[in-house]
């Protein structure tokens, strides 16, 4: 995936910041985020990743699997084999291509941790490798980084997509809490005073928490721990619980809370590709962010599908979100397959090469099925979508 350092290219691009209701450089000028989720990468998930042929359900499990079979070592250069083929410079090429200048990447502890102890003397040497390569990647085609905490320690839902299902024990554990905090002061510690990097979404859809007190607090704690070593970067704050809309959130001068973006995420899962329902979600979303202008705060549609292979419904959503002033990033940028398949991804496959099976595979087995996933092998770009960064 390592393509240059990108320290010359990171030049080209000025540290963003929020300023009243727009996200600006440093010369003032308004930038509207307008990219891709680079889902299935640090965090799989079986139904848009080529994670496992046979029945593992997430992250964690893959991993584990592999560290019992093969131990830590080759597990590692095991994922890492797969991280660099899922997605590599010539992605960020793709997206600078077309016009975009964001991807959004979801992270989870176990990048930064060993399994076994995701506390501060289990931290990874390594964990800033792949980080640094893709900010690198990044920088050279001109394209910001939002980081998004997909998984906190311990998990802030049940679902798999926070590496780990089924557990959802953040809430009540405060030594999870207080290591969650460090980690995000060791990644923006490690990355104050990048211009590439836009900014910390501190928890990706906190669902399983106990009431909304909970998220602030989480959020506040996060938001301090962030500040207390790097006072530059833009801070996402997602309201993606409850009844998903801004209501779910305080006003930011609550906590104090500045330079912040708060995030919203659109899917109108029960559609059933009604277009009328899936252009309302986007007019709600345009029209949450206006009724909330008094707050002084960036809107950012952090994820979204259209749930169509029609592309003038796409087309209706991002200029709803472009004409309110939304900055945004689809959902996402490559998948293997969906649910209701051909339009996860931007990028689907031409073909569909196997699948390891992590439990039964041989080392050498798992990694060459899993190098058969490149975007530039396999994929190509939906055309079915047209998603485009303005009409």
């Amino acid at each position: 995936m390592f393509a240059a350092s990108g320290a010359d290219a990171q030049a080209a691009l000025s540290m963003l910041h929020a300023s009243g209701r727009q996200i600006v450089d440093t010369s003032g000028k308004t930038v509207q985020l307008k990219g891709f989720n680079l889902g299935g990468w640090f965090v799989m998930e079986g139904y848009m990743s080529p994670m496992d042929a046979g029945s593992l359900t997430d992250t964690y499990s893959v991993m584990k699997q592999l560290d019992a079979a093969y131990g830590v070592t080759e597990e590692r250069a095991l994922m890492k084999a797969y991280q660099d083929t899922w997605i590599q410079a010539q992605d960020f090429a793709n997206i600078k291509a077309a016009g975009f200048n964001v991807v959004r990447v979801p992270l989870w502890w176990g990048q930064f941790f060993d399994l076994d102890n995701p506390t501060i003397p289990g931290w990874r040497s390594d964990a800033f490798v792949e980080l640094d390569q893709l900010v690198a990647n990044a920088a050279a085609n001109g394209i910001y980084v939002i980081f998004d905490m997909h998984g906190v320690i311990g998990g802030q839902g049940t679902d798999v997509d926070t590496g780990q299902g089924n557990r959802n024990a953040f809430w009540s554990n405060t030594e999870f809490q207080s290591d969650t905090a460090w980690l995000w002061w060791q990644i923006a510690n490690h990355f104050k005073g990048n211009t590439t990097v836009a900014g910390y979404d501190l928890i990706n859809e906190p669902t399983g928490a106990p009431n909304n007190n909970a998220v602030w607090s989480a959020y506040s704690r996060f938001y301090n721990s962030i500040r207390s070593i790097d006072p530059d970067h833009m801070i996402f704050i997602e309201g993606t619980w409850g009844n998903w809309n801004w209501d779910m959130l305080p006003p930011p001068s609550q906590y104090g809370w500045t330079n912040v973006v708060y995030e919203m995420h659109e899917y109108q899962w029960g559609a059933n590709g009604n277009a009328s329902v899936i252009k309302n979600g986007a007019d709600n979303q345009a029209r949450d962010f206006a009724n909330h202008a008094s707050w002084n705060v960036p809107g950012y549609v952090g994820e979204f599908n259209a749930f169509s292979t029609d592309p003038s419904v796409w087309q209706y959503c991002i200029t709803a979100y472009n004409n309110a002033g939304l900055s945004w990033t689809q959902w996402a940028y490559k998948a293997v397959n969906g649910t209701a398949p051909n339009y996860w991804g931007w990028y689907d496959p031409t073909f569909w090469p196997a699948r390891p099976n992590v439990s039964t595979d041989s080392a050498s087995e798992i990694e060459r099925k899993w190098r058969l996933w490149s975007t530039s092998a396999t994929f190509a770009k939906n055309s079915a979508l047209n998603i485009k960064p303005s009409y």
